[in-house]
């Protein structure tokens, strides 16, 4: 397999652990981890993606072995995995037609295609499946532009250009390769995407491969003139996402340790854009220098930046919504407790709405004391008008992450609602009973979340701040 990005020291030494063999490996991991170098193809690629999540992709079989491998490992991860192959290839017939797109029975399912120019109703279309589909409730997406994904080449239906992976950079051999393509694809009215693999293709397999892509692609269309039931006639990719709480990065602190230098939350920091800092700091250690001293100093150091920054943005993951981005919050007030970063936030609303769970109006002008405890298991929201408490929101959720101007953590979907006078409220716990069926959040945050709501429904009052002028007393 073939990894990537910010994790891979990480990731590589925990594939490595479990019999996985690396290829493509950059010269840094490769000296990390004593491994030597194998350009073949990957049968899986593991990479970053956007929201704090890794991509899994790849061949069926093995892309889906190592999406349940790093689920097991990782433990508080939430995760997706795409219930159509990407790229797969089907033989569908028009059911409806509608203006601008048309419903292909595809056989395993019924998707949307765009592109519906001269198809009628009962027409047999070849199509290939365009984008992942997370759930049911999404239409799968489909093209007319298929594709036969080769180790080093896309063959495509319908798009007879030549196209190259972003990382073929080399023109010379972008010219080399051109050249192969056009000598065997000409007069066929296909086009090829070059696969960044293709750098690494010895003389002659890339001709190799496009004649044996060709060859499948006439069979294809053959064996569809003949076949009358809609159904797959050619595997794509798995496609799998594995969101990273606070406590899967901490997994991979340790992972990264054990070849690498690596100070406590190397991973949250590096997430966040710390990346150059981190690389000094520990090469510093890796020159000699105390891990200790050297990366407390570096702790004091974020801390003092923490306290210096104004303006907070807050990333919310959530496994039902994806990320988002709240109302940004001001810093009321920092203080460390037991070595660990706590503060307050400020929110003002400017517009009107309903108070999640409490069912109270919000007005413009109303604010939010948003408490957030480094280490903790709850973000608190108090909702204030006028100085005065209205109620409180009690989030589960995973350890924030907090640096300078930036607050992220993972939902955990279950809520305590406290209102003035009345006792505590828990909510959606039925809710997260059917993401942790579904397999959307890991068994370990299912029963964490369910453990911490009811610590926080025995002892609401400590999670709560009623009076807007004692800040102090809500970091407690």
């Amino acid at each position: 397999m073939r990894v990537r990005g910010i994790y891979a020291t990480a990731l590589s030494h925990l594939f490595l652990k479990n019999g996985c063999k690396i290829v493509q490996p950059s010269g840094v991991i490769a000296n990390r981890l004593n491994i030597s170098f194998d350009n073949s193809p990957p049968d899986v690629t593991v990479k970053d993606a956007e929201d704090d999540s890794i991509l899994v992709m790849g061949k069926p079989c093995e892309a889906m072995s190592v999406f349940h491998l790093l689920s097991k490992s990782l433990k508080f991860v939430f995760r997706k995995a795409s219930r159509v192959e990407l790229n797969s290839v089907y033989l569908g017939r028009v059911e409806k037609v509608l203006p601008g797109t048309c419903v292909i029975d595809v056989g395993e399912f019924k998707g949307v295609l765009r592109d519906c120019k001269g198809l009628f109703i009962n027409d047999k279309v070849i199509v290939g499946v365009s984008k992942p589909s997370w759930s049911g409730e999404e239409p799968v997406e489909l093209t007319r532009e298929f594709k036969l994904l080769g180790d080093y080449v896309s063959l495509i239906h319908g798009s007879p250009r030549i196209d190259f992976s972003e990382h073929i950079r080399d023109k010379e051999l972008k010219n080399r390769l051109s050249a192969i393509a056009l000598s065997k694809l000409l007069g066929s009215g296909l086009g090829v995407k070059f696969r960044s693999s293709a750098r690494f293709a010895g003389p002659g397999d890339v001709g190799v491969e496009i004649e044996a892509l060709l060859n499948e692609y006439k069979r294809l269309v053959e064996v569809a003139k003949s076949v009358e039931n809609p159904g797959k006639v050619r595997t794509g990719e798995f496609v799998g996402l594995i969101s990273l709480t606070s406590i899967a990065k901490k997994i991979l602190d340790h992972e990264r340790r054990s070849v690498t230098p690596t100070v406590p939350g190397h991973h949250e920091l590096k997430s966040m854009g710390f990346g150059d800092e981190l690389d000094l700091v520990e090469e510093l250690v890796g020159n000699g220098c105390d891990m200790d001293i050297v990366g407390n100093g570096f702790r004091e150091w974020i801390c003092s930046k923490i306290s210096g920054v104004k303006r907070f943005r807050i990333l919310h993951y959530s496994p039902v919504k994806g990320a988002r981005e709240l109302t940004p919050g001001f810093l009321k007030h920092f203080k460390l407790v037991d070595g660990k970063a706590c503060i307050v936030l400020e929110r003002v609303f400017r517009s009107k709405g309903i108070y999640d769970g409490l069912g109270i109006e919000r007005l413009p002008g109303d604010k939010d004391l948003l408490i957030i405890k480094e280490g903790s298991y709850v973000v608190s929201h108090n909702y204030f008008r006028n100085g005065n408490w209205l109620g409180s929101y009690i989030n589960i959720n995973t350890p924030p992450e907090i640096a300078p101007g930036i607050v992220k953590y993972h939902d955990l979907v279950v809520d305590i609602v406290v209102k003035p006078g009345e006792k505590p409220v828990l909510i959606d716990l039925n809710q997260l009973s059917q993401l942790n069926i579904r397999g959307v959040v890991s068994e370990q945050l299912y029963f964490l979340a369910e453990k911490v709501a009811d610590l926080v429904i025995k002892n609401h009052q400590a999670y709560v701040c009623e009076n807007y002028r004692e800040l102090d007393k809500c970091l407690i």
